[in-house]
């Protein structure tokens, strides 16, 4: 009686075992493409339909391979799987990348001629995606991307309403402009929103910012000396006009003058005074005072003098003949044997009048001049 008893218990637990060793399940791929299961291919399935499956008790790998790549996931099954097993349907974060720019912006018409200028430094690599649209019912935008480093246009979009995640690649490491303006009579409002996203291997939190930076160059324009005849002196005039050049781009000039030997002297023993390190930069004194890297020029007091004047060429020849002239105001001295200074007034005609008031004793004078330009550049931030 037990061995009966045995047997049906045994075939009891045998049949159960046989009905829950493999489970039916429902797969469904959020995307098409081809169904594989522990590495054996099933067929393919399309996106969002369901494929029905007998899976044994245990450990599953589910594939599905497409065009956009594979999706994966291994699954464990027991006997009291129910569930529906779902792959791909867990969105991949969006790589939005890091704003920079994001703003509503009044877009001037024709008659202004403004536009709305955005400048950033960017990489080779790095994607722009760009939204933009025009907020009045009517009405369209141009948007231009230009490389500002070597003047050309990357990107033009002419007479568009809007723009939705428009993409543009960086194609060198540069500044650049974008640049959106409207052909309509009296403006628009606009919507701008552009983000960057870092090219592989860039940090997203690269700066994009750039500055302006200021380089000085100078130019000598005059190292002269000049003869200043006595006011006795019956063959000339006592009065000395020395016409001075100064660049069109100049930006501001330095001057010295110095009466006689020994406003020479006074000058050859400043220079020889200045520091080496002062040296590399210009062993011109001039130089180094209008780059404010020293305090002062040579200066001294000594019966040798003249007056000086500066002022444009027709009122230099009336001071030399003695009649009613006018000179600029920014600077000008009487009985000096030596003067400077740092001179941001600029004349497209100047003259220096030197006179001298002495009946018998003329003077040799130096006078020097140089001019400084200043040009504005954009470099990125580092």
């Amino acid at each position: 009686m037990k061995q009966i008893f045995l047997l049906i218990s045994l075939c009891y637990f045998s049949k159960s075992y046989a009905q829950i060793k493999s489970v039916n399940a429902v797969i469904v791929s959020c995307q098409a493409g081809e169904l594989i299961i522990d590495g054996v291919s099933v067929g393919a399935i399309n996106a969002d339909d369901a494929s029905k499956q007998n899976l044994n008790i245990g450990e599953h790998y589910i594939q599905v391979k497409s065009s956009n790549g594979n999706e994966s996931q291994t699954i464990d099954i027991d006997e009291n799987f129910k569930s529906i097993i779902k792959i791909g349907c867990i969105k991949k974060p969006v790589n939005n990348g890091v704003s920079l720019i994001n703003k509503t912006l009044a877009l001037e018409g024709l008659l202004s001629l403004e536009t709305e200028n955005n400048m950033f430094g960017l990489q080779q690599g790095d994607k722009l995606i760009i939204n933009t649209a025009i907020l009045n019912k009517k009405g369209n935008a141009t948007l231009l991307i230009t490389d500002v480093t070597r003047g050309n246009e990357i990107y033009r979009r002419e007479s568009f309403n809007a723009l939705t995640n428009e993409v543009v690649t960086i194609p060198s490491k540069s500044i650049y402009n974008i640049t959106l303006y409207t052909d309509a009579l009296f403006g628009k409002q606009a919507s701008l929103s552009v983000n960057r996203i870092a090219v592989a291997g860039s940090s997203t939190n690269i700066s994009t910012a750039i500055k302006r930076v200021y380089d000085t160059t100078s130019i000598e324009v005059l190292n002269t000396t000049a003869r200043v005849f006595s006011s006795g002196n019956l063959d000339h005039y006592n009065t000395t006009p020395i016409t001075i050049n100064l660049p069109a781009n100049t930006k501001y000039w330095t001057y010295w003058i110095g009466v006689g030997q020994e406003g020479k002297d006074n000058m050859k023993n400043f220079i020889e005074d200045i520091s080496p390190a002062l040296k590399l930069i210009s062993v011109n004194p001039l130089v180094l005072f209008g780059m404010k890297l020293i305090p002062s020029l040579p200066a001294f007091n000594s019966t040798a003098v003249v007056d000086y004047r500066f002022m444009d060429s027709e009122n230099a020849q009336l001071c030399v003949a003695k009649q009613p002239y006018s000179y600029y105001q920014f600077k000008h001295a009487d009985n000096i044997s030596s003067d400077y200074s740092f001179i941001k007034t600029t004349a497209p005609d100047l003259v220096l009048t030197m006179t001298n008031n002495s009946s018998f004793t003329g003077q040799d004078v130096d006078v020097r001049v140089v001019a400084f330009e200043v040009k504005q550049r954009l470099v990125m931030e580092d």
